[in-house]
């Protein structure tokens, strides 16, 4: 480095690196950075504060930037912070603290920066906390960054006067916090809320549940030796911690105050502990969310012991995580639906891996982990599905779930009584008519019937080949040239063999019959007649507006299935193929894999703002495409929410042209994107030749995609690749 000194943070920040002795691998790595884009990241490369201010997260995640391009980042930006960052701890300014980064070795969580670190009161004197008490009172929770930025001067020219003892607590205060900066700095940024001191941080890491429940014990039982007698006895009789639970009344009789004094001093011991804590609450409850796979008493046994109810304890956990009361029960004793994954298995083969389930119910339902391990423990109670030593399998599903699962299994199809056999020897469906055909086939939004007698599952179908207005348009000007209002679809197809789209018969059967109506053309396929006839378009075209009315006034989300109930015809394929384009123009969104709402019902209560500011962060670091897990996995995990995927790429969709991303299905980017969804990206780039492995290095250098989706998407893609 230069041997250069500046009297400011500021000033060192506007230094352009042309000034700068840099090594040839900085200087290999500012050449990197400009490199990826000239748009976003070359300005970074310019001056010492765009690359201070560039995450080794962020930049880990950028398509084709490897370990030691971020390793390199990390250490440039600490040779420069160590050059001249303590001098300025030093001085006078110490307003623009950069933020410290946490060198990791998987890159994992998003690095810690000052606005992630907070005062652990553990290791704060009594005047310390009154201090900070006070400075609360007047601007309302101060950060770090707004601790170490006040000036007495300042403040008495706001009117607000500290006496000599504030004065004195605060400079100390204030020296303590550099020191701690320092110390970060000069440890690699490590940092860990295991070690007790001075900071704890908001930034998500996952602890050993041992640890936690150490740490806690531990923690609480400091909290409480720095109470006084009275309070320390409301904190433990109102908690039930180590001795009996009592009501405000019982307390105040005996403390000989009243019920309304107790609950003010139970209302300061409540918003103190939290910062007696190193595990800070947003932290402890994502570990909550996604670490505890059983139960939680059994998970936390050392802290469970010390309440003598499940309630009691549920409620402390509660009260050290920061989050409503109740939120724990939705986890260990969530409302299960019964018939949750049919829809998944009527897609996949079982059995299936444990974990992929676990992805599944995170992904595609935006489930916690510990409430996946819980549901799928629940689904196994009530017979829904069951485990074996190669995986979970499905069973008791209903009869067209139960055909479509066994269709998984057969890419060119089956004849129906083989399908029923199937499914009921295995137990699949609780017992299938083995002598007629019965609903389950010609009545499914899952199978179709390709040829006489035989059925297939739709995954099997890639209806992208076919215009679908195209074909109805045809069958429309055939009507009109020929004078009639009904045919039949078999002579039709035979007449037109060579004028209109190559199609096979069966799959223009299952066009006309599933999409015809939106057409204006009705099917009618009973005694093994396929007859087709014209609709008015007058009764279809209100059959949207049914939809959008009945999401409207229902209490919550609604499947598929049950919007087909509203409509005239009562056609679950009536009811898929009005969603989906209503979902084309944002009047209907998808909330999960099986739910729907509208915008307006969906996004009323969420703070849409903060949400759309992690997704750009995200958008921000990356040329790729984006597949939609990607937001779910980081801002479920930011925010402590609990969506799926379907509802970030509707808020995303809803605001993209504001954003200026481009959109197709749940694919998001910040340019064209040139595939239809994300099996197509499959199609174009992986080869039936190489190895999985090999297939998704492919798709991972034009997609950013979590690993469980693009597994799944890969078998999706074989699948296919076998039934044609």
């Amino acid at each position: 480095m230069a041997d250069l000194k500046f009297n400011s943070l500021d000033e060192f920040r506007e230094v352009p690196f042309s000034k700068l002795s840099l090594s040839v691998k900085h200087e290999k790595l500012l050449k990197r950075i400009c490199s990826l884009n000239t748009s976003k990241l070359c300005c970074i490369a310019e001056d010492v504060g765009g690359l201070l201010d560039l995450e080794p997260y962020d930049f880990s995640q950028i398509p084709t930037v490897g370990k030691s391009y971020v390793s390199s980042l990390v250490l440039l930006k600490k040779e420069l912070l160590n050059t001249e960052l303590r001098d300025l701890i030093g001085g006078n300014d110490v307003n623009s603290l950069v933020s410290l980064e946490n060198l990791t070795d998987n890159f994992s969580v998003i690095p810690h920066s000052l606005s992630d670190l907070h005062l652990n009161y553990q290791h704060l004197e009594a005047q310390d906390i009154k201090l900070i008490t006070k400075l609360t009172k007047l601007y309302g929770q101060i950060s770090i960054e707004g601790i170490i930025s006040l000036d007495p001067n300042e403040l008495k020219e706001e009117g607000i006067h500290f006496g000599k003892l504030y004065l004195t607590t605060l400079n100390k205060l204030k020296n303590s916090i550099k020191k701690e900066v320092s110390y970060i700095i000069e440890n690699q940024y490590e940092f860990s809320s295991l070690e007790p001191r001075l900071f704890t941080s908001s930034q998500v890491e996952f602890y050993g549940v041992a640890d936690i429940d150490e740490m806690l014990i531990e923690d609480v039982e400091s909290y409480l030796w720095t109470l006084d007698d009275k309070k320390q006895d409301i904190a433990l009789s109102r908690w039930g911690y180590n001795q009996d639970n009592e009501t405000l009344e019982e307390v105040g009789e005996r403390l000989d105050v009243t019920r309304e004094r107790v609950r003010q001093l139970e209302a300061q011991i409540k918003v103190e502990l939290p910062f007696h804590l190193r595990i800070y609450p947003k932290v402890l409850w994502e570990n909550i969310r996604e670490n505890m796979e059983g139960d939680l008493i059994s998970t936390l046994p050392l802290l469970a012991q010390c309440f003598n109810t499940d309630k009691l304890f549920y409620s402390f956990i509660e009260l050290c995580c920061q989050v409503k009361k109740g939120s724990l029960i939705e986890i260990t004793l969530p409302k299960v639906r019964k018939r949750l994954l049919d829809s998944y298995f009527c897609s996949h083969q079982s059995p299936v891996a444990h974990t992929t389930i676990v992805e599944e119910l995170t992904s595609e339902f935006g489930y916690s982990r510990a409430l996946a391990q819980i549901t799928i423990r629940k689904l196994i109670e009530v017979g829904s599905v069951q485990v074996t030593e190669a995986g979970i399998k499905p069973q008791n599903m209903g009869n067209r779930e139960a055909v479509a699962h066994v269709l998984t299994f057969h890419p060119k199809g089956l004849p129906w009584k083989d399908v029923v056999k199937i499914a009921n020897t295995n137990n699949y469906a609780k017992h299938i008519n083995e002598e007629r055909l019965t609903h389950g086939f010609n009545d499914s939004n899952y199978v179709y019937l390709c040829s006489h007698g035989h059925y297939r599952n739709l995954i099997f179908l890639d209806l992208e080949l076919f215009d679908f207005k195209v074909t109805m348009q045809h069958l429309l000007d055939y009507f009109g040239f020929h004078n009639v209002k009904a045919l039949n679809l078999h002579d039709y197809y035979q007449q037109t063999l060579n004028e209109r789209q190559d199609i096979e018969y069966f799959t223009l059967r299952h066009i006309i019959r599933t999409y015809g109506e939106e057409f204006g053309l009705y099917f009618n396929g009973k005694s093994g007649v396929d007859n087709v006839s014209l609709n008015k378009v007058s009764e279809r075209v209100t059959q949207k507006d049914v939809i959008v009315q009945v999401l409207n006034k229902s209490k919550g989300a609604m499947t598929k299935a049950e919007l087909a109930e509203r409509l005239r015809s009562k056609s679950l394929g009536h009811a898929g193929y009005y969603v989906d384009e209503l979902m084309k123009t944002n009047k209907v969104i998808r909330i999960d894999k099986m739910m729907y709402s509208t915008p307006e019902k969906a996004f009323k209560d969420i703070d849409s703002g903060k949400i759309l500011s992690l997704v750009k962060r995200l958008m921000q670091t990356t040329e790729k495409i984006v597949e939609a897990d990607i937001f779910r996995q980081y801002v479920n995990r930011e925010l402590n929410l609990s969506y799926s995927k379907y509802f970030y790429v509707a808020l995303i969709a809803i605001n993209l042209d504001e954003l200026g991303w481009y959109r197709s299905n749940n694919l998001i980017s910040n340019t064209l994107i040139e595939y239809k969804n994300l099996l197509h990206i499959y199609k174009t780039v992986c080869l039936e030749s190489v190895s999985n492995s090999e297939n998704l290095k492919k798709v991972q250098d034009v997609l950013w995609i979590s690993n469980s989706v693009a597994s799944n998407v890969l078998h999706q893609w074989q699948w296919q690749m076998k039934s044609e």
